[in-house]
């Protein structure tokens, strides 16, 4: 007897059972907001106490064996809140790359592109912005694709140390960050000593920070006080880094630069 027909139909069933609703990626005009916020404000959402709290299997799910379609991204549409208790295994970091100031993830998409095998953590100030790399993330983890990418909302400035442990990143990337033109505005600037102090300490060794701007004397600042931090060596051979390749063009800022045929300077300095 020929069951041929009947197997084909089955297969069929479970083909259509297992066929995946398509999710809508999110539309950047439908995320628009101010494009800076005062970092030095009271921080108003929830954040960690020490990294102890931090659960990366809400970030990271499909590592974890969890959903990998429910969102926490600390914002009022996708809440996190940090007072239960996080067992060992799920508060150890395994973020490889973080890019501080994520913007709308251009990066983020990048790296977990490029970098298959490393987990790429995206932080950002701005909610409306954290939402929608977050349900572009869950769109494409709904295809297969960015589990090795997550994004929060958070202050950098005020906060970075309470979610990562030392000598745990192998590269931070700060790109086309807000120059704050005014002298008493300087302190804003997410690069100064204080903060790549934090950023040395975060960093693994020969563990790289990759600083990116289309505003020149904000690159001679950053020239200045990374070649200045005694624990930066400034990489020479930059060309050779395939992830300084990336941040000229991946992000948003980075693409409008070479559309209005702007300049870019970048340097990238290694922990010693």
């Amino acid at each position: 007897m020929n069951t041929k027909p009947e197997n084909n139909k089955d297969n069929n069933q479970i083909e259509q059972i297992e066929k995946k609703v398509k999710i809508q990626k999110p539309k950047k005009a439908d995320f628009r907001m101010h494009a800076h916020v005062n970092p030095l404000n009271e921080t108003l959402f929830p954040y960690p106490l020490n990294y102890n709290q931090v659960d990366w299997s809400l970030h990271y799910p499909k590592k974890f064996g969890k959903d990998p379609l429910k969102l926490y991204l600390n914002t009022l549409e996708y809440p996190i809140t940090y007072d239960d208790q996080v067992n060992s295994e799920c508060s150890q970091s395994i973020v490889d790359f973080l890019d501080i100031g994520c913007g709308f993830g251009g990066l983020c998409f990048a790296l977990g592109e490029n970098y298959p095998d490393k987990y790429t953590f995206g932080m950002e100030i701005r909610g409306k912005v954290v939402n929608f790399v977050g349900e572009k993330i869950r769109a494409l983890r709904n295809e297969g694709q960015a589990h090795n990418v997550s994004v929060i909302r958070t202050n950098t400035m005020r906060h970075l140390p309470q979610y990562f442990r030392k000598n745990s990143l192998e590269k931070i990337f700060i790109c086309f960050p807000d120059p704050h033109f005014k002298k008493k505005n300087y302190r804003r600037r997410i690069v100064n000593p204080g903060l790549l102090s934090e950023y040395a300490y975060l960093l693994k060794s020969n563990g790289r920070i990759y600083c990116i701007t289309d505003v020149e004397e904000l690159h001679n600042w950053h020239v200045q006080h990374l070649e200045k931090h005694k624990m930066f060596k400034r990489v020479q051979d930059v060309e050779q880094d395939s992830a300084a390749k990336l941040i000229w063009n991946s992000t948003e800022e980075g693409q409008k630069v070479e559309r209005n045929k702007g300049s870019k300077f970048i340097i990238v300095c290694e922990k010693v």
